[in-house]
């Protein structure tokens, strides 16, 4: 069976996007959405819109050169970062080094040879007088580069809101619903080749008798090849797949996320969540089951309506300050 990713369907494009109608055409509709020509004002898209050396050279030349972790795949792995093939460890290894020196040894990548990466830099910290203005999100939100060869992320998902902008070579991301969870066959939880968990399916060569269920997810998928300057919108938690397709790529993302506080993000709490509940019995089990189905989907309606609004707490709107003091109290149990 072919389940050729350039053959999927695009996800939509949106024109005319404004801080001010940015909810409206993006984020109140959860679907990934492509942005083109988002920043082609960019001097370092305009830089690598000239060539792969134009675009080092520019990041080299604001660098403020500090230590990387510069990751290493070796020849014949394609550039896919994953396991080893016992699953006890990674594909690939990482050394510091310094970033006008590891961005040197992208361009000098020979073909056929080593690949390398750097992934999730903060700009900010590492370079300066970049011009990244980004008018839809609010001027404090972070952005982060990843700089590589061709290189291929297995489908994976943030746990933050997410617009990525292709700077320099193509990259296609091949994007998943959370619904196609299961056909994914995600690995560990708890060994990442990068922080989240990631989709055991080889998606450019896809091993159907390793993964008979993946043609639904791949049914259900959508999938773009962006250029510099475009960008792309990714709902958390769709998974998405990510495959640098030029000699030498750049990206900048930025991830934003209306929860307060970070120890809030789900992904941790989905893994206490299975500390807790997993290995309880049967009964146990299903009665917080049904707790959980009551409190956080709210499946026999607002578990909190027989409440005054000044007595709901947890279950009224959350505040800054109310997300604060529920964080303390947290640290406070789970010592």
């Amino acid at each position: 069976m072919t389940l050729d990713l350039a053959a999927l369907p695009s996800p939509r494009e949106v024109s005319g996007v404004t801080a001010d109608n940015f909810a409206a055409e993006i984020t109140d509709i959860y679907q990934p959405a492509v942005l083109r020509g988002f920043a082609s004002h960019w001097p370092l898209v305009q830089a690598g819109q000239q060539s792969d050396a134009d675009a080092g050279r520019y990041l080299q030349q604001h660098s403020l050169d500090k230590p990387q972790v510069l990751l290493q795949l070796p020849a014949g792995l394609n550039g896919r970062l994953f396991y080893n093939d016992s699953l006890t460890g990674m594909n690939f290894s990482g050394s510091q080094t310094r970033m006008t020196a590891a961005i040197e040894r992208m361009l000098q990548a020979t073909p056929g040879g080593d690949r390398y990466c750097l992934q999730c830099v903060p700009v900010q910290d590492n370079f300066a007088g970049l011009m990244l203005d980004n008018p839809l999100l609010s001027a404090d939100t972070k952005s982060f580069i990843w700089l590589g060869n061709g290189i291929t992320v297995p489908a994976h998902f943030d746990e933050a809101s997410n617009i990525a902008v292709v700077v320099a070579g193509k990259r296609r991301f091949t994007l998943f619903p959370p619904q196609q969870l299961a056909n994914l066959y995600i690995g560990p939880l708890d060994l990442t080749p990068a922080g989240q968990p990631v989709s055991m399916v080889n998606m450019l060569a896809p091993d159907l008798t390793a993964h008979p269920n993946y043609p639904k997810a791949y049914a259900a998928a959508l999938s773009v090849e962006l250029h510099p300057g475009d960008a792309i919108y990714i709902p958390t938690p769709w998974w998405h797949h990510v495959q640098s397709l030029s000699a030498f790529n750049v990206l900048i993302n930025y991830w934003w996320s209306n929860v307060y506080v970070a120890s809030a993000l789900p992904f941790p709490m989905l893994l206490h969540a299975i500390q807790a509940f997993k290995h309880l019995p049967d009964g146990q089990r299903q009665a917080w089951q049904y707790m959980l189905q009551h409190y956080l989907f709210a499946e026999n309606g607002d578990p909190a309506a027989h409440l005054p609004a000044q007595a709901k707490g947890i279950l009224g709107e959350m505040t800054p300050q109310l997300a604060q003091g529920l964080q303390r109290w947290l640290a406070a149990q789970l010592k």
